[in-house]
C-alpha cells in the first residue's frame, strides 16, 4: 500500500498553524484526498494535562519536555503512522521542531530535546509560519498571557530558533504577516508538488 504525505505546520503562538491546518485540509479534501487533521499537544489524557500545566509558570521546562514528548508518542504511534500506513494525508497543527524550539528557548540543552524525540516520524513537508511576536499576540486578542510561552520577550526567542532551524533543515518559510487568503495560497503552492506522489 502506498505509504501517505506527513506535513507539519509550525510557528510561534498566533502564526495562524491552526487556521492554515483547517484551509489546507480542507482544499485538500476538496480535491479528493484523504486526509488526517490533528494538531499538538492532543486531546488525550497526557495532551490535556500539557493544556493544564501550560497556564502554570512554576512547573519546570524539563516538566514540559518531557509530557510532550510522552503525548507524541502516543500521537504518532496511535493516529499519524497508521494514517500514512493507509495512504492518508497528514496535517498537523506542530510537531517535533515546536519542543525543540520552544524548550531549547526554555533554557534546555538542544540535544536533550532531540534526543527525547528521536523516536519522532520527520514530515515529508515542514512549513515555518514566520511573523514578530508583536504581531502574533495581537491576533490572539488577549489583554494577558493565557499560557507562560505567550510573551514577547520569550516568543522573539523562539522565533529566532525556528527561523535558524528552517534555514538549516531546508524548511519552507511562508511569511505569515499577509492576508490570510495570500498566505493559504502559497502553502497550497508548496503542497501541491507532493500530491503526484499519491495519485
Amino acid at each position: 500500500m502506498m505509504k501517505g504525505i506527513f506535513i507539519a505546520l509550525e510557528g510561534i503562538d498566533g502564526s495562524g498553524t491552526t487556521t492554515h491546518t483547517r484551509l489546507l485540509s480542507k482544499w485538500l479534501r476538496a480535491k479528493g484526498f484523504l486526509v488526517v487533521q490533528t494538531h499538538e499537544p492532543t486531546n488525550k489524557r497526557i495532551g490535556r494535562l500539557i493544556r493544564e500545566i501550560l497556564r502554570d509558570p512554576s512547573i519546570q521546562p524539563a516538566i514540559d519536555a518531557l509530557l510532550f514528548a510522552a503525548d507524541r508518542i502516543d500521537h504518532t504511534v496511535n493516529r499519524i503512522q497508521p494514517a500514512l500506513d493507509k495512504g492518508k494525508i497528514v496535517i498537523t497543527d506542530r510537531y517535533v521542531e515546536s519542543s525543540i524550539t520552544y524548550q531549547s528557548s526554555s533554557g534546555l540543552d538542544i540535544e536533550w530535546v532531540k534526543q527525547l524525540n528521536q523516536y519522532a516520524l520527520t514530515p515529508d513537508l515542514t512549513i515555518l509560519l514566520d511573523l514578530p511576536p508583536e504581531i502574533a499576540l495581537n491576533r490572539k486578542h488577549r489583554p494577558k498571557p493565557k499560557e507562560k510561552f505567550e510573551r514577547t520577550v520569550f516568543l522573539e526567542k523562539v522565533r529566532r530558533c525556528f527561523l535558524s532551524r528552517a534555514k538549516e533543515l531546508n524548511f519552507q518559510i511562508i511569511n505569515a504577516e499577509k492576508p490570510i487568503n495570500e498566505v493559504q495560497q502559497k502553502i497550497q503552492d508548496v503542497v501541491e508538488p507532493l500530491l503526484g506522489n499519491l495519485k
